[in-house]
């Protein structure tokens, strides 16, 4: 297992009703008046880059709302090894797995600082209960779960599809909204992600920058960054699928 920092701070009480993302949210469609009762126990919490939030195993004590960072969920075999299967960002849900659950399903360590509202477990299994709209939230949110899993496994994952074009893939989905930048993960992580070699991540990463496709921008609000070309990114994302396409003409 591992020995990261478990460093956080508590900034005190979330308040459901000021929170800029509650339309983007897994409780967006639950009335103010019903927050009222609801949000009154949720924590703020800053999480430092690579503090563990959870450990696999764990109670399954709470779920939390990612309002800012990138958090990495890890799997361990029974040598120890750790294998990255997911990452969330702002406006997943962490922990989803585990609502039904008595343990963890797996390890949560932020990748970033991390921003998150703590709901307690109880709390929120007595609230999905009583509000039918947020049963359906709720689904919608298991969907898109598996649908980023099945995503992880045939895009990130597959030994089938070049390593650069799956590179290209992890780095738009670790895009930060609607810009240019990039979160940048260390090495190892993500060669953890991929499935490579350390070696293999540090010369495909060089050979993006030499081509001006990817440049290091330093530390910003949200962690290390790089400065992408998107489009340049997308083309190379797609040249596993149109290697797929081109086999099935011959």
């Amino acid at each position: 297992m591992t020995t990261l920092n478990r460093t956080h701070k508590c900034n005190g009480r979330s308040n459901c009703f000021t929170c800029s993302l509650r339309s983007t949210m897994v409780c967006a469609d639950v009335s103010l008046e019903d927050l009222l009762a609801f949000h009154t126990p949720i924590d703020d919490l800053v999480f430092e880059k690579d503090a563990i939030i959870y450990n696999m195993t764990d109670r399954a004590s709470a779920v939390y709302c990612v309002r800012h960072g990138v958090i990495k969920l890890v799997r361990y075999d029974v040598s120890g090894n750790q294998r990255i299967v997911r990452f969330l960002k702002k406006n997943d849900v962490v922990a989803l797995e585990s609502v039904f659950s008595e343990e963890q399903q797996h390890t949560a360590i932020a990748l970033t600082e991390a921003h998150l509202c703590r709901i307690p477990m109880a709390h929120f299994r007595q609230f999905i209960a009583e509000h039918p709209a947020l049963q359906l939230r709720l689904l919608e949110k298991s969907q898109e779960a598996l649908r980023d899993a099945d995503n992880w496994l045939s895009e990130l994952v597959s030994n089938t599809v070049p390593a650069k074009v799956r590179l290209a893939r992890l780095l738009l989905q670790l895009r930060i909204g609607e810009s240019d930048r990039v979160h940048r993960l260390s090495i190892a992580d993500f060669g953890a992600i991929l499935g490579i070699a350390p070696e293999t991540v540090s010369r495909l990463l060089n050979e993006l920058m030499d081509g001006e496709i990817l440049m290091k921008a330093g530390r910003g609000p949200n962690g290390r960054n790089y400065r992408a070309d998107m489009p340049a990114l997308t083309l190379i994302s797609q040249d596993g699928c149109r290697a797929r396409q081109t086999r099935k003409t011959y």
